[in-house]
């Protein structure tokens, strides 16, 4: 199991360990708990199944709590420990942390903290575990669903990067943030996450824009209502341990956010209307296509939500930044739209891609397919028409020709600002590409990585 969820409870109290275990369950719902009351079953039950916890009793017979202790961290090094015993003695306690226990707890603490230190204890294994995976999934730059990805045409090598990166994340319990700009793909690689982890459950799609903080909550979570028919279960609910996507998370009202934050660090959601906590068993997977912590800064996204989507984060690239993607989305593109209105394919002239390569596509993967299906849709049997990509480009052109009004302050900034704060502006409209930035510059690329090594 790669989900740090399962918790083994051992005690010979079966009353106590019944009543540990519903508690437990109420406290961290999306936890899968077992009990053991014979101590000497402890290590053939880890030995058959991958428990991320134990949650272990000191006075028992047969094995002591101590003996096991020290047998599971030799034999499951990557498990972790949290004794739970009617022993308060400091002397016992100091020696169960130096032999390895998460924490040590007496039977009359407050379940609260114990709760707590379960739900730490649970993703510290999780973290543990996602970097293992990380770290081989990139030594062996292989892929081991290479069909999740089916869907998503590239070969460039910053695109297949993140194919390793999203499989090794893709069990983590944790949120995973997309970032780029519009039509960059940032929903297909939802749907990848979906298909790696949970393709037999629902992929449900929630698009924030123009969504008020009461709508939002009512469809997420649900409300629960006296009168007849008024009750709606909400898209967690129908997500079960599916994918919910939530679109342009920047959209979201500061009021939905702090409820968002608690979700996610709790795990547990209230429908409105109902004192109930629900487990969350689903995977949040978001997107923006603006700078979350320059909101953050202005106040527009609240912090406690922001670092907890910045666990795990993929930046997708701009069309522009893919030149070696462009013949294959260009024919796919192509084939896509001819069956679709119901022509013969026409052949695209090698040509077309040379003069796109330093088109900058502002609206990317949409904008090419937009051009294709026109495109298609002038063309005859003998050859693609390039008429929608000349005037794209052409178009292009003249808006970079329009001359500009500038507004000077009433001192003059000096030459060797002016062209520090050109340079400064085209790294940073160009994602520090210093091949872009110099060709929007007008100067070569070997020119300007001088200038920017002058100023280092």
């Amino acid at each position: 199991m790669l989900l740090a969820r399962n918790i083994l409870l051992v005690d010979d109290e079966a009353p106590w360990l019944r009543t540990l275990s519903v508690t437990l369950q109420r406290l961290v719902p999306e936890a899968v708990i077992d009990t053991c009351v014979d101590s000497r079953q402890v290590m053939s039950r880890l030995n058959n199944t991958d428990y991320a916890l134990v949650l272990l009793d000191l006075t028992m017979p047969f094995d002591s709590g101590e003996t096991l202790l020290e047998s599971i961290r030799q034999a499951h090094p990557n498990t972790r420990v949290i004794i739970v015993t009617g022993v308060n003695e400091v002397d016992t306690a100091v020696r169960c942390i130096k032999h390895g226990a998460y924490d040590y707890f007496i039977k009359t603490d407050d379940v609260a903290d114990l709760g707590h230190s379960v739900r730490r204890a649970l993703e510290v294994v999780g973290l543990e575990r996602n970097y293992t995976r990380i770290k081989d999934r990139f030594l062996t730059k292989t892929l081991n669903q290479p069909d999740a990805f089916s869907h998503i045409l590239t070969c460039e090598p910053a695109l297949l990067d993140q194919f390793r990166y999203l499989e090794a994340i893709a069990f983590s319990p944790e949120p995973i943030l997309i970032q780029g700009e519009s039509g960059t793909g940032k929903k297909a690689f939802a749907k990848s996450c979906h298909l790696l982890s949970a393709p037999e459950q629902p992929f449900i799609t929630i698009n924030l824009a123009g969504m008020s903080a009461q709508q939002f909550d009512r469809q997420l979570y649900g409300q629960l209502s006296q009168l007849p028919g008024e009750s709606v279960a909400g898209a967690i609910h129908h997500a079960q341990h599916g994918v919910i996507y939530l679109k342009d998370i920047a959209q979201l009202p500061l009021d939905s956010q702090a409820k968002l934050a608690e979700v996610m660090e709790q795990k547990i959601y209230h429908p409105i209307g109902s004192q109930q906590g629900y487990g969350v068993n689903c995977r949040f997977v978001v997107s923006t296509q603006v700078d979350l912590i320059a909101l953050n800064q202005q106040g527009d996204i609240r912090s406690d939500l922001l670092y907890r989507l910045r666990g795990h984060k993929l930046t997708l690239p701009p069309l522009r930044q893919r030149k070696l993607d462009l013949t294959i989305l260009i024919n796919h593109f192509v084939q896509q739209a001819a069956q679709e209105l119901q022509l013969n394919p026409p052949p695209v002239p090698s040509s077309l891609v040379v003069q796109l390569q330093h088109y900058g596509f502002p609206g990317n993967l949409y904008e090419l397919q937009s051009m294709v299906i026109d495109a298609v849709s002038r063309s005859d049997a003998v050859q693609l028409n390039c008429a929608p990509f000349m005037q794209a480009i052409n178009d292009s052109k003249v808006a970079s020709e329009v001359t500009q009004t500038f507004v000077f302050p009433a001192q003059l900034p000096t030459l060797a600002d002016m062209n520090q704060a050109l340079i400064d502006e085209a790294m940073n409209r160009t994602g520090q590409n210093q091949t872009a930035a110099a060709q929007m510059l007008g100067i070569s690329q070997s020119a300007l990585s001088r200038r920017l090594t002058k100023d280092k």
